[in-house]
C-alpha cells in the first residue's frame, strides 16, 4: 500500500512538473547554473552537483581544520582548563560569516550574466503561446530558487562539522544543539544578504545604464567587488577583537561591514552581545528585507528594459566594431620578435580583457594580491621607526615576490580555461605542432604582464628609501626569481593559452594544489626572509646563487627529457587510456 501511495504521488508530481511554467523554470535554472550568453562556454560548463560540491567544501574543510583549537584532550595537553567555548568560538564564527557571504556574494557576481534571458532565449521562448509575465515569474521562481540553494549549500557542511567540533569538549547535547541553530541562521542570513546586495547593485545599474555603458560598467563594477569581498575575508583576522573592544556607540566602520551585523546577531541570540554587538544585530533582519524589495524592483524594472531590447541588439549587431589594438613597436622589435608571438600575445590581452570568466578569475586573484600585499604594508610600518627601517623588514621586501607569484601562478591557471573551442581551427591551421612554440609564447606573455610595472615601481621606490646597491640587489632578485617561477610553472607546457579543453582531474591534482601552497611559502615567505638578513651584509646574496641554479637546471633537465610526442601543441585534454598509463604497449 506505502508503495502505491508513493508511485501515485510521484506520478502526481511528473504530470504537475511537466507544466509549461515548471519547466521554463527548470530552463532557467539550469542556464543559472551551467552559464549564459549567446555563445556557448564549453570549458566552463559544470554540472549543477560539480559546482555545489565545491561551494561547500571550505566551509566543511575549515571546520576539520579547528577540531585542533576545540579538542578536550589537546586544551588538556596545552595547560587550558575552563575554556569558555562560546568565547574562543566567536572568532571562527565570525569567519564563517565573512566566507558565506565572500563565498555567496562571489556565486551571484559570476553567474549574473546568467540570471536574464539572453538572445537565444529570446528566439525559443517568444514564439512560443506563452506570456511575457509567465517567463518573468519562472525565471524570478528560478532566481529565488537559486539563491535558496546557495544559501543552504554553501553553509551545510560548517552548520554540521563546526557545531559539532565546538561541542567535542561539551557533555550535554542542548549546547550543541542551540550553537548549531544560532550558527545556521546566522551563516544562512548572511549568505542570503549577501547575494541580494549584489543581486540589488547591478540591477540597478542595469536599469538605470544605457545598455553600451553598462556592459563596460559592470565588469569593473564586479570587479570591484570582488575585491571587497575579498578584503571582507581578510577582517577575520582583526575584526573580531576590534568588535569585542568597543565602548560607547558604534564605529561608522562598522555599519561598512555587514559581516559584523550578522556576528552580533549570533551574539545577541546566545547572550553573550555587547552593547554595540546588540545594537548592529538589529540592522540584520530590517536591511534583509529592504534589500529583498528593492531586489526586487531592481529586477522587474531590468528584466523588462533587458527583455524589450534583445530584438534591438540582435537586429543591430551586425558584426564587431571596434579599435584595432594599438602597436607597441618597442616591443614588437625586442620581445615579441615573431607575427605568431605578436598575434598569440594580442589574442591572450583580448581574451582577458573581453571574456567575463576569465577577467572575473584574474581580478579574484588581484584581490588576493591587494589584501596580502596591505597586510605586508601594515606590518612592514608597525614598530619600524623610519620608513627605510620597514622597507628592509621582510614583509616590505616580500610584496614583489606576492605579486609576481600570484600573478604568474594565477595566470597559468587562467591559460586553462578555454575562450571559444569551436575556434580553435585557427590556430590548428597556423601552428606546426611540432614547432614547441607554445612554452616559449607563454613565458613571454607572464613576464610582459608582470616585469614592466613591478620591476620600475619597486627600483624607484627602494631608490627613494635606499642605496643605489640595495636597490638593485633588491630588483636582480626578484627578477631572477620570477623568471625562474615562470620556467617552474610552465614545464611541459604543451597547449596555447586558452585554445585547450580544460584538463580533467587527474590524482595529482591534489599534489599540484599543495605545490603551489609550498612553492608560495618558499617563494613570497622564506626567499624575503633571507634577504632581509643579507642585506645587512650585502654579498650574502651570493649565496642565494646554488639554488637559483637549482631552480633553473630541474625544469630545464625536465623539458630536455621529455619525449618527442609529449612535446606536440595539444588543442584537446583527454584522460589518459588504462593501457597507456600502465605502459603496456612498450
Amino acid at each position: 500500500m506505502r508503495m502505491s501511495i508513493r508511485e501515485r504521488m510521484e506520478h502526481r508530481w511528473e504530470v504537475y512538473r511537466q507544466r509549461p511554467f515548471w519547466r521554463l523554470v527548470e530552463v532557467f535554472l539550469a542556464r543559472i547554473f551551467r552559464g549564459g550568453g549567446d555563445s556557448d562556454d564549453e570549458g566552463l560548463d559544470l554540472g549543477i552537483g560539480l559546482v555545489l560540491t565545491f561551494l561547500a567544501i571550505p566551509g566543511g574543510f575549515v571546520s576539520i581544520l579547528l577540531f585542533d583549537k576545540y579538542g578536550s584532550l589537546l586544551q588538556w595537553l596545552r595547560g587550558q582548563t575552563n575554556v569558555d567555548t562560546l568565547l574562543i568560538a566567536f572568532p571562527d564564527e565570525y569567519f564563517f560569516v565573512v566566507l558565506s557571504m565572500t563565498v555567496t556574494g562571489a556565486v551571484a557576481v559570476w553567474r549574473w550574466d546568467a540570471i536574464f534571458p539572453d538572445r537565444r532565449d529570446y528566439i525559443n521562448l517568444v514564439p512560443l503561446p506563452i506570456s511575457t509575465g509567465a517567463i518573468f515569474s519562472a525565471n524570478l521562481v528560478a532566481v529565488l530558487f537559486v539563491v535558496g540553494i546557495v544559501a543552504l549549500d554553501v553553509n551545510a557542511a560548517s552548520c554540521i562539522l563546526f557545531p559539532t567540533v565546538v561541542a567535542a569538549a561539551q557533555s550535554q547535547l542542548v549546547f550543541f544543539l542551540k550553537f548549531a541553530a544560532v550558527h545556521a541562521l546566522g551563516v544562512v542570513l548572511s549568505s542570503v544578504f549577501s547575494f541580494l546586495a549584489v543581486f540589488s547593485l547591478l540591477g540597478l545599474l542595469l536599469a538605470l545604464l544605457p545598455a553600451r555603458v553598462f556592459r563596460r560598467a559592470s565588469a569593473y563594477i564586479r570587479g570591484l567587488i570582488v575585491v571587497y569581498l575579498v578584503a571582507l575575508l581578510s577582517t577575520s583576522f582583526a575584526i573580531p577583537d576590534l568588535l569585542r573592544g568597543i565602548k560607547g556607540p558604534a564605529p561608522f566602520w562598522t555599519f561598512l561591514l555587514p559581516s559584523c551585523w550578522f556576528a552580533g546577531l549570533c551574539q545577541a541570540l546566545r547572550g553573550r552581545a555587547t552593547p554595540v554587538m546588540i545594537e548592529l544585530a538589529k540592522l540584520t533582519l530590517p536591511a534583509i528585507a529592504i534589500l529583498a524589495i528593492f531586489a526586487l524592483a531592481t529586477y522587474a524594472i531590468s528584466y523588462r528594459r533587458h527583455f524589450v531590447r534583445i530584438a534591438e541588439e540582435a537586429e543591430g549587431d551586425g558584426g564587431v566594431r571596434g579599435r584595432q589594438p594599438a602597436r607597441f613597436a618597442l616591443w614588437d622589435r625586442w620581445v615579441l620578435r615573431t607575427p605568431l608571438e605578436r598575434a598569440c600575445f594580442r589574442f591572450v590581452r583580448s581574451t582577458l580583457l573581453r571574456s567575463e570568466a576569465h577577467r572575473l578569475v584574474l581580478t579574484g586573484v588581484l584581490g588576493l594580491a591587494l589584501v596580502l600585499t596591505s597586510q605586508a604594508l601594515m606590518l612592514a610600518s608597525a614598530g619600524a621607526k623610519s620608513a627605510s627601517e620597514a622597507a628592509r623588514t621582510p614583509a616590505a621586501l616580500s610584496i614583489p615576490f606576492v605579486l609576481t607569484f600570484l600573478i604568474i601562478v594565477g595566470l597559468r591557471l587562467v591559460f586553462e580555461i578555454p575562450a571559444e573551442l569551436r575556434s580553435n581551427w585557427v590556430f590548428q591551421l597556423l601552428i606546426d605542432p611540432d614547432t614547441q612554440q607554445s612554452e616559449n609564447m607563454a613565458r613571454r606573455i607572464m613576464l610582459v604582464s608582470v616585469l614592466p610595472w613591478v620591476l620600475p615601481i619597486t627600483f624607484a621606490l627602494y631608490l627613494a628609501l635606499e642605496g643605489i646597491l640595495i636597490t638593485a640587489l633588491h630588483t636582480a632578485v626578484v627578477t631572477i626569481w620570477a623568471v625562474l617561477l615562470t620556467n617552474i610553472v610552465l614545464v611541459r607546457l604543451r597547449k596555447l593559452p586558452f585554445t585547450c579543453t580544460p584538463p580533467v582531474f587527474k590524482q595529482h591534482s591534489i599534489v599540484i594544489l599543495l605545490s603551489i601552497c609550498f612553492g608560495y611559502l618558499i617563494y613570497a615567505v622564506s626567499i624575503p626572509e633571507f634577504e632581509s638578513s643579507a642585506l645587512a651584509e650585502p654579498f650574502r646574496i651570493l649565496s642565494l646563487v646554488p639554488f637559483a641554479a637549482a631552480a633553473w637546471y630541474i625544469p630545464h633537465y625536465l623539458a630536455k627529457n621529455t619525449i618527442e610526442l609529449d612535446r606536440k601543441v595539444i588543442f584537446e585534454e583527454a584522460a589518459p587510456h588504462t593501457v597507456e598509463v600502465l605502459r603496456l604497449s612498450e
